[in-house]
């Protein structure tokens, strides 16, 4: 299976918010703030996290375009960085190789940290002002590149971001040098086929970053629970609230009962008391109130139950049909009443007082009615005469009669009923008992002064004899009854508990009770913060999900298994191959993969072969051997990039034996092939073989009064003796003849030596590139013969004693001389003839034929 199916499969199997990712990846690397806020809007949807496979992911397995050609062209307007100030640019020209020459002090590593800044390299230091000097406000430097050949001229603020467009220039110093052998690195260059793993990574980590805003954004309202609860388990429960609480696990948090609350208030009593006992007492007092008012409440519904009230009418209806069937009776058997209504109530009441007066004050010795002679009525006490006498005994015989005395014992029955009803309690007795009993006054008056009125009208119904229905009283109807049985029985309950008290009492115990169903209140009171919370706590959930989902660690390991297939192997290659064009292949180390994070495959350096363990080959290594094997490492690094960037040495030679020297030289000018290289040295040995081996662009920087960093003429050493000495005599020589026309010798002395100085350098470097062929130099230790040695055939006596006069007469000038003989300085002409003398040697020599022995 192919790299790029591997990847296909693995994306296929990933959540489809992140193949959508992957989409918009393969057409926009970066992704903007819109592609984020569309990828966290389908995560967070049933469809965004399914997988899929059926996406297309065009575009996939492409290779990534080079970037286009880049060329530093320039760095000047340099302002408050270090002690640069030069009054001219350093101009690295066009060429592709430039050497950089300067003596210690002359600014070389300034100008080399500006470009680590301005580059934006992670070792880059910060760069400070001149510290003998006053900081200038705005401290700043112009840089100039070419990208594709397009001048970009760009102002730079030291304090400022680095220029993106100079991000792949590729920097080697010591500094980073060192980190190749002091410890792992990832590789520079990211293969597309694991850098849209590490888009892929930046996509989830900006889909993360969303989501938990918009968590974030979902703070907690619930009120804060007061300090005096924080102990309780009440206070934990509401603090440890959790999306997957139901309503009946909530309940014990939000519910409040009335038990709760007789608890409360029994512990507020009980913590109050000061006298336990006595309290006690009041409490059976209490009790004692509510029950005789129960007996009444019980008294009254059991004689004005609905089954009592219908036995109650019966006697009733009983009494007035017996009533009616003795008047009835009457009416019949009273022949000799004149009058009517004999038998009905109002006569049979009229009968009795009759009865009354006559047994107890009229005739008390005689039988009523007294129908004797001579006897008088007692209502109109006029004598009686035969026919009242007969009336009244009539009368007496028919109340005396059987449905008379049915009638009577039928109405006395319901009478005893009517007069065994309980006597009917006013508010203002209410309200005394009540406050006797410890009842709240108000609540309690209404709920029993309701009761007495239902009992007075199903009374006022019971003796109204005409009523031909009486509901009753039911319990039912008055519940608090049986509330109030209970407040009777925690009376009691509460008079027990305080003779408990008042012999022993735990009263921090009795207060941590207290607390508890404090807090429980206060929780109760909170039910509609704690449904809000819990609503949000399940939002929390949900986005705890989705966040999981945007984890980089799967990714992360696949990215590092193919970055190991497509990165690891090919490092190891140039790693080797680097060491054995530097020379270095004797050295015994390996570059080997460490370790895979975060998608990210590391690498690092190892001593090949060692017995003992735990050895670094930093701590093994001279110095020259490690420097070579960082310069190995680094080009193996940076050649793995496919554009070709800019490429900036400070001293890369440094503690590098000739054999080495000259292998890096020979590297570099192989690089300079395709890419510009920038090289910042001090070494003339370094500088004469870079110039005899190719043609570079050499330019050198000095310290001058103003400041270090002035780029000037290449030295002598520098150029090739022809150039040098038609510019020693082109310019320097006819400056030097003005001054002398114009101001005298004495302006002219010290040019004029300088001039001799130089052309006793030049006359050295004749003798090695032109008269010695180049067969050796100085700073060289490796004779060069091929294709050279047989040049030395052209030395003639002639050549020798010419070179030898003249190094014999321009030594004095680098010497003191004698007080008694000493040399003048030749005059221009003198000077010039010279120049010119050996230039026609030079061109001469350099014509002549090799002869060739027979």
């Amino acid at each position: 299976m192919s790299i790029e199916q591997e990847i296909l499969d693995w994306l296929h199997s990933r959540p489809d918010w992140q193949q959508e990712a992957m989409v918009m990846i393969l057409e926009n690397p970066v992704l903007g703030d819109s592609n984020l806020d569309q990828l966290a809007v389908l995560c967070k949807t049933v469809d965004g996290q399914k997988k899929t496979s059926s996406r297309i992911f065009s575009g996939f397995g492409g290779s990534i375009a080079q970037s286009q050609p880049l060329h530093i062209v320039s760095i000047g307007e340099i302002c408050g960085v270090e002690n640069l100030n030069p009054r001219k640019p350093l101009t690295f020209g066009d060429g592709n190789l430039i050497v950089v020459y300067g003596n210690n002090g002359s600014g070389k590593s300034g100008y080399v940290r500006i470009l680590k800044k301005v580059c934006g390299k992670a070792n880059a230091g910060a760069l400070r002002p001149n510290v003998f000097a006053t900081a200038p406000a705005k401290r700043c430097c112009k840089i100039e590149f070419k990208i594709s050949g397009i001048a970009m001229p760009k102002e730079w603020d030291v304090d400022g971001a680095s220029i993106p467009e100079l991000s792949a220039v590729d920097m080697f110093d010591m500094d980073s040098g060192r980190l190749y052998l002091s410890r792992e690195n990832e590789v520079s260059y990211t293969p597309r086929t694991v850098a849209l793993f590490d888009d892929l990574i930046r996509a989830c980590q900006g889909v993360r970053e969303r989501l938990q805003r918009e968590k974030d954004a979902l703070p907690s309202k619930l009120p804060t629970l007061p300090l005096e609860y924080l102990n309780t388990r009440a206070a934990k429960f509401f603090g440890n609230l959790k999306a997957t609480h139901t309503e009946s696990e909530l309940a014990p948090l939000l519910l409040w009962s009335e038990e709760n609350q007789k608890k409360l208030n029994e512990l507020e009593e009980r913590l109050k008391a000061v006298d336990p006992a006595k309290l006690a007492a009041t409490k059976r007092t209490q009790m004692a109130q509510i029950v005789g008012m129960l007996q009444k409440i019980d008294g009254a519904l059991a004689a004005l139950s609905p089954e009592a009230c219908q036995k109650n009418l019966e006697l009733m209806t009983n009494a007035r049909k017996k009533r009616q069937i003795a008047t009835e009776g009457a009416t019949k058997a009273l022949t000799s009443a004149s009058l009517d209504g004999v038998g009905c109530d109002t006569w049979r009441a009229l009968w009795e007082a009759a009865r009354l007066y006559s047994e107890g004050k009229a005739y008390p010795s005689e039988i009523f009615p007294n129908t004797a002679d001579g006897a008088k009525c007692v209502l109109c006490q006029q004598l009686l005469n035969a026919d009242a006498q007969q009336r009244l005994a009539e009368f007496e015989s028919y109340v005396k009669g059987e449905l008379e005395a049915a009638a009577k014992l039928s109405e006395t029955l319901y009478k005893d009923v009517v007069k065994s009803l309980p006597l009917i309690q006013e508010d203002e007795t209410l309200r005394t008992v009540c406050q006797a009993a410890g009842l709240a006054e108000e609540e309690w008056v209404k709920q029993l002064s309701s009761f007495w009125k239902a009992v007075s009208k199903a009374e006022e119904q019971l003796q109204n004899t005409l009523q031909e229905t009486i509901v009753g009283i039911k319990q039912d109807a008055f519940p608090w009854i049986e509330n109030l049985r209970e407040i009777s029985a925690e009376r009691g309950a509460q008079a027990k508990q305080l003779d408990v008290d008042a012999q022993s009492f735990d009263r921090a115990k009795a207060m941590m009770e207290r607390t508890e169903l404090l807090a429980k209140q206060w929780t109760s009171q909170q039910v509609q913060g704690v449904k809000v919370e819990i609503e949000r706590l399940k939002s929390i959930a949900q986005y705890d999900a989705w966040i999981k989902g945007t984890d980089h660690a799967t990714i992360s390991k696949k990215a590092g298994d193919i970055a190991e297939k497509v990165i690891t192997g090919a490092y190891i290659d140039r790693f080797n191959k680097e060491l054995e064009m530097l020379g270095a292949k004797r050295i015994r180390v390996e570059l080997v993969k460490t370790k895979t994070t975060r998608g990210k495959v590391l690498h690092g350096i190892r001593l090949r072969g060692v017995t003992a363990s735990g050895v670094s080959p930093i701590d093994i290594l001279s110095e020259g051997e490690k420097r070579i094997v960082e310069l190995a490492a680094f080009l193996a690094d940076v050649t793995g990039r496919p554009s070709k960037t800019p490429f900036v040495f400070d001293d890369p030679i440094s503690s590098f034996d000739q054999d080495f020297e000259e292998r890096t030289i020979g590297r570099l000018i192989d690089l300079s092939a395709e890419r510009q290289v920038i090289v910042f040295t001090h070494r003339l040995s370094f500088l004469g073989i870079l110039c005899d081996k190719s043609n570079p662009a050499v330019v050198c920087i000095r310290q001058e009064p103003w400041g270090a960093g002035e780029p000037g003429d290449v030295p002598l050493f520098g150029k090739k003796p022809e150039s040098a000495l038609k510019k020693l005599r082109d310019e320097r020589l006819s400056q030097a003849a003005k001054m002398l026309k114009d101001h005298g010798s004495e302006t002219y002395y010290p040019l004029a030596k300088a001039i001799c100085s130089d052309f006793r350098i030049l006359v050295e470097r004749m003798v090695e590139l032109v008269l010695l062929a180049d067969v050796i130099q100085r700073h060289r230790r490796a004779i060069n013969t091929m294709g050279k040695i047989d040049n030395l055939s052209k030395i003639q006596p002639e050549d020798c004693r010419l070179i030898d006069d003249f190094m014999t007469k321009y030594s004095c000038y680098e010497h003191s001389q004698s007080s008694e003989s000493p040399v003048d300085i030749p005059d221009p002409n003198a000077l010039k003839d010279d120049i010119e003398k050996l230039l026609n040697w030079h061109n001469e020599f350099k014509d002549r034929k090799i002869e060739v022995s027979a």
